[in-house]
């Protein structure tokens, strides 16, 4: 026959009885090595003495809720996630104390006839799940931030942005408001490639990247829209307020000095905007074709400008 006192004490997990007038009866091994309170130092003992912090989790009216109604309570990491001032096993591993995140279920004990004579407090560590629920929670967060953004450039991916872009039109739609969007262009980009290589090309998108989102109002939103196009989206913004924005950004560019190897080198960037005033509806790939269509205005004007519908009538 097994020993039910040495099993309990072998056992993983805190075990605790406790009588109605909240006095220790059992204590077992776990229990002593986290509290560093042995069984005999504590056995007899009133447990809220020993613990006073345990009034603020309303520990009595636990206890009393269970040996009134004869049914199990607990207290989940939601609700409490440190009860028993204990530290996680973890502490020795990495050296430094962890408070214990914890669940405790304190459950009613009967006797032969049936009466509730004692309750059962059980003590469970789950710091080492709950560790792992949130590096799988950063792990997902991570991947969704991956999947959405470009590697290179750190900025939103074409899914990202293009998504973004149909959200903004809706609203755009819904509450009758100008909307423009700008897709730019690196100047003569293959041949900064071919000149001092691919990692050359690598930084000049990164560093584009980075100067067009400085100069980006907090609700616009830039994207990577392929190769060394990106696409701008400018919501509640006129014609004229998007060409002033862009033209910005085009100046930026232009007398910003590139540094790669020792070399000096000077960017240029061509924009293409089409711009729809509050009322006017329109449907992403057509609004992405007429700022194309400006683009293409730009280039073949000598590149390093800026064009828009007004633009191109002057």
């Amino acid at each position: 026959m097994f020993d039910h006192l040495q099993l309990l004490n072998h056992l993983s997990i805190g075990i605790a009885v406790i009588d109605p007038e909240i006095k220790v009866i059992f204590w077992n091994q776990w229990l002593a090595e986290h509290s560093m309170i042995s069984s005999e130092a504590i056995t007899g003992r009133d447990l809220l003495s020993v613990y006073p912090g345990l009034q603020k989790v309303k520990f009595l009216n636990k206890i009393r809720a269970v040996f009134d109604s004869g049914q199990p309570v607990f207290f989940n990491n939601k609700v409490a996630a440190n009860p028993f001032p204990f530290y996680s096993g973890r502490s020795y591993i990495e050296k430094k104390l962890i408070p214990m995140e914890q669940t405790v279920i304190i459950s009613p004990m009967n006797d032969p006839a049936g009466n509730i004579e004692h309750a059962l407090i059980t003590i469970f560590d789950i710091s080492d799940w709950i560790s792992n629920q949130k590096n799988l929670l950063d792990s997902k967060q991570l991947l969704e931030r991956l999947s959405h953004t470009d590697e290179l450039t750190q900025i939103p991916n074409r899914r990202n942005i293009m998504d973004r872009l149909t959200e903004e039109l809706r609203t755009h739609n819904r509450k009758n408001r100008p909307i423009a969007i700008a897709m730019l262009d690196i100047d003569h980009f293959k041949k900064t490639n071919d000149a001092y290589g691919h990692q050359c090309g690598d930084m000049v998108l990164h560093e584009t990247a980075q100067i067009m989102s400085t100069l980006l109002r907090d609700y616009d939103a830039i994207g990577r829209y392929g190769g060394e196009e990106f696409l701008i989206i400018l919501p509640e913004t006129t014609s004229e307020q998007s060409w002033t924005i862009c033209n910005r950004i085009r100046l930026t560019v232009q007398n910003h000095t590139y540094r790669y190897n020792g070399h000096k080198l000077q960017i240029t960037v061509s924009i293409g905007i089409a711009a729809k005033k509050a009322g006017e509806s329109i449907l992403p790939d057509r609004l992405i074709a007429e700022a194309d269509r400006y683009l293409y205005v730009a280039k073949e004007s000598g590149r390093n400008r800026t064009e828009n519908k007004q633009s191109t009538m002057i």
